[in-house]
């Protein structure tokens, strides 16, 4: 039972909220037939909606497929018992001697291997040809033409045309806010560093938290304490860094915004939650906690307090109606390079013609098996410019083109906060003023509107370390931790994939104000919605033909509400 309670978490981290038990007994048979922990059945599961362009809801019919497509094909079905057809010596953990036995078994692989390496580098040589990208025509047609601008979400006031419909000229500029700049050295920080760095950001967000709790309650009789570990058997107030470790018993504990002399750390306490109605707590958290310590090994918490949010941004000061699209990469599948789903959002763009368009990384994500395989002839900038020029062709001198960088770019810095890419071509630079290259993270600027973005799956990043009791919409409290913790990446320590460079997070990773309009990309299912006056939208993968598309209202009598932005995440 445990287990599947377990795999429904994991799916729900994808955006997946399983009701049928039947599913999850199919995926708990698949885990013990195939020797795959709940992790990893879940990555495969990704992985062939991907592939497959299968809608993230898992049923029994493509958990079926799944398995006959990836379970059956690279892993061994567990035997329960000995057949006559088994090879004794592979028992026994022996294998045959010689070299002829080898090349045997291995030669009908190499010359699948050899077949399937020169198709990949057929087809990438005739991606990026003259021509359009339609060489290939299973690249259109495993795309279900049902679905074709379908809208999948819409919040806000019916827009009834996206076509342009005035002359009205706007700018992007990066916001005032620090940003980190092309030339940022990173990965020099020692532990000491980075230890100071985390104690001062926590010491930070912690006053404010103390400060906006105490105006919200609206009483001093409570002492408030920076050692997260005072013995007391009276109710106090402190604050600390969250550590969720999560696990059948989840633990938490919190780590003080002080360091004693002499001692390496900050001291850390177990948190209690049993007095707590409702929680919501995940690793890097700041928070401030009221509560009881008689022993002095275990904080009692009474009420924990999450909620300091930015000062809000100003109004702006649009003239007329704006018009955005956003997409998020990576932008083609992991089955081939032809990046269809980017060149048909391209035709919509020229049809439509937005005033901005945002492109956010990957556009070579690393882990593409073509770019692994590296069956590329061109190198990887190479590559990634000719993507970038026929992006350029495709769209009008009107539509300001907004590229995101990724760390997940192979041609890029893999790093995070990530630097802005390089364009080495001349002619893209020289030729196309309308084109504007910034970091991750970022908050634009458009005649006062801000927008912030990062490419890193935040959302999904948090759901992972997430411990919690509460009930409701778990993309929106997901969606405001980050609004909370006024920082486009709270998450500490960072996931595995991620190389965050602490000293550029401190400097660039938060926000002073906060943005009207929040881009968060992520793996989990779209989302729009507005959280504390803020609009927040997941445009979820590109390589899913899904892409959002906002209309902001012009500024009236200096008023500004986040009712004034229209949002539709559509498939292209």
């Amino acid at each position: 039972m445990e287990g599947k309670e377990s795999l429904r978490k994991l799916f729900l981290d994808l955006g997946c909220e399983i009701e049928n038990d039947a599913i999850l007994d199919k995926c708990v048979e698949f885990c013990d037939n195939y020797d795959v922990d709940m992790d990893k059945l879940t990555e495969l599961w990704l992985t062939f909606c991907v592939n497959n362009d299968a809608d993230i809801q898992p049923t029994i019919t493509n958990l079926k497929k799944m398995e006959c497509m990836m379970l059956k094909k690279d892993y061994k079905l567990r035997k329960s018992h000995y057949s006559e057809n088994d090879d004794v010596l592979s028992m026994y953990g022996c294998t045959e001697s010689g070299p002829s036995s080898k090349r045997a078994r291995r030669s009908p692989e190499v010359e699948i291997d050899a077949d399937t390496r020169a198709d990949k580098a057929k087809a990438a040589e005739c991606s990026f040809s003259p021509a359009t990208c339609t060489e290939n025509s299973s690249v259109s047609s495993q795309r279900n033409i049902t679905d074709k601008e379908k809208i999948l979400l819409s919040v806000g006031e019916v827009v009834l045309s996206w076509k342009k419909t005035s002359d009205y000229d706007v700018q992007v500029t990066k916001s005032d806010e620090p940003h980190v700049s092309s030339d940022a050295k990173y990965m020099y920080e020692i532990l000491s560093r980075q230890g100071h760095i985390l104690t001062h950001v926590c010491q930070n967000l912690g006053n404010r938290l103390f400060k906006t709790w105490l105006k919200a309650s609206d009483t001093t009789e409570l002492r408030y304490v920076k050692n997260v570990r005072s013995v007391s058997q009276t109710n106090f107030r402190t604050f600390g860094r969250i550590n969720a470790k999560k696990g059948t018993t989840n633990t938490v504990t919190l780590e003080g915004g002080t360091r004693r002399k002499g001692i390496s750390g900050a001291d850390t306490i177990e948190l209690d939650f049993r007095n707590v109605k409702q929680y919501s707590v995940f690793s890097g958290q700041i928070v401030a906690v009221e509560g009881i310590n008689p022993v002095g090994d275990t904080l009692y918490v009474k009420e924990i307090f999450t909620r300091s949010y930015a000062p809000l941004a100003l109004t702006p000061m649009l003239e007329s109606r704006l018009n955005i699209f956003v997409a998020a990469g990576p932008f083609t599948p992991s089955s081939n390079i032809h990046y269809q789903a980017l060149w048909d959002l391209m035709e919509r763009v020229a049809s439509d013609e937005p005033q901005i368009l945002i492109l956010i990384g990957p556009f070579l994500e690393y882990t593409h098996p073509e770019i692994q395989d590296n069956v590329i002839k061109d190198t990887h900038q190479e590559l990634f410019e000719k993507i970038l020029m026929r992006i350029m062709e495709s769209t009008g001198r009107n539509t300001q083109v907004t590229l995101i960088a990724s760390n997940r770019d192979i041609q890029h810095e893999p790093i995070f906060p990530t630097p802005c890419y390089t364009v080495l071509n001349r002619k893209l630079s020289q030729n196309y003023s309308n084109l504007k290259v910034m970091p991750d993270p970022c908050i634009l600027d458009v005649a006062g509107l801000k927008i912030g973005i990062t490419s890193v799956d935040v959302i999904k990043h948090i759901g992972k370390e997430e411990i919690s009791n509460v009930s409701g919409d778990r993309l929106s409290r997901l969606a405001d931790h980050v609004l909370t913790q006024t920082c486009f990446y709270p998450v500490y320590p960072p996931a595995e994939d991620l190389n965050v460079d602490t000293e550029l997070w401190e400097k660039y990773a938060f926000f002073e104000q906060q943005p009207h309009l929040l881009i968060l990309p992520s793996d989990m299912r779209c989302y729009c919605k507005v959280i504390n006056d803020c609009m927040i939208v997941n445009p979820e993968r590109m390589y899913k033909h899904t892409y959002a598309r906002l209309s902001v209202k012009p500024t009236v009598d200096g008023k500004w509400s986040s009712n004034d932005i229209s949002c539709e995440i559509a498939k292209v």
